[in-house]
């Protein structure tokens, strides 16, 4: 039978820590719970570490039958609103476009599902590659003909100092060894590349506001990072952070309640099941508390 096991502090290897929420779901299923990038609420018990402030799930399964789930996924509701994903991505980029390297330039998107932001990086001007472990999205990506290899920072084909940029949207998140991670991506990138990390951010307005029930908090997010822990991740593995955003998107309204009705939000099915289907195609700019980190390597 499998058991969540009791970890260190991913950040900070410390063993102490406070309980924030202790879970109200039982589901103990893996591919359930990590089958699916959109997670399942109410499974964690979330921790906070007395000694840096990192929010994570404690206990938890170990990384090979998380790495499992992921594997398996089958995102076709994700992979539904790849247009609306590359148009944010590029519109992202646009606002960024003086923090970033300039075009021409080799770029990783790290967990990069279909290739939404692949597609976003070619209309950029970007030479780039793409990692993700799930077999379904893989295909998905390889048929609108982008570069991505199925796998993960521990399983690639490519050299070091390759690339001027290494992108994690929202993946850091579920990484069981985030340090590990990051400390493997210097390896890859140019002396003067940029790290980028897009995350749900647990110290917004939002966050604090709806408490356990923060849409972000599901079983696929192993971690919870702030400004200052996303900070700190980065000095202790080599990198300076230099600018923080919001991450806005556009998707359709029709995707966003049925995201909402995923995670329980009140009364989101009720109106979804009266909006006309004309309704749910229009698409509606947002922001749910993820927020773009940009660092460059401390030695670079």
């Amino acid at each position: 039978m499998l058991e969540k096991v009791e970890i260190c502090c991913p950040l900070c290897d410390s063993k102490k820590y406070e309980v924030l929420y202790e879970p109200w779901v039982n589901e103990l299923d893996p591919l359930k719970l990590y089958g699916a990038g959109t997670g399942v609420q109410g499974t964690q018990r979330l921790v906070k570490c007395i000694a840096c402030g990192l929010i994570y799930e404690n206990p938890r399964y170990p990384e090979d039958i998380i790495l499992k789930g992921y594997i398996s996924t089958n995102e076709s509701l994700h992979d539904s609103q790849y247009e609306n994903r590359v148009n944010s991505f590029y519109k992202t980029m646009m606002k960024l476009k003086g923090e970033l390297p300039p075009k021409g330039a080799k770029v990783l998107d790290i967990g990069t599902a279909g290739g939404a932001f692949l597609e976003a990086g070619k209309r950029f001007g970007y030479e780039v590659y793409g990692l993700e472990p799930s077999q379904f999205l893989v295909r998905e990506g390889k048929k609108r003909g982008l570069n991505i290899y199925q796998g993960t920072i521990n399983d690639h084909p490519f050299e070091e100092n390759t690339f001027d940029m290494v992108c994690l949207w929202d993946v850091l998140e579920h990484l069981t060894e985030p340090k590990q991670a990051l400390t493997k991506i210097r390896k890859l990138l140019k002396r003067e590349g940029v790290l980028l990390i897009n995350y749900p951010d647990i110290g917004t307005f939002m966050a604090k506001l709806f408490g356990r029930r923060f849409w972000w908090i599901v079983s696929t997010h192993l971690i919870h990072f702030d400004r200052r822990t996303i900070t700190k991740i980065c000095e202790v593995t080599g990198y300076k952070v230099f600018h923080f955003s919001p991450y806005y998107q556009t998707l359709d309204l029709g995707y966003l309640f049925e995201m909402a009705i995923r995670y329980n939000v009140p009364l989101a099915k009720t109106i979804s099941d009266v909006l006309p289907e004309f309704i749910k195609k229009i698409t509606v700019p947002y922001y749910a508390s993820q927020t773009t980190a940009l660092a460059r390597l401390i030695n670079g």
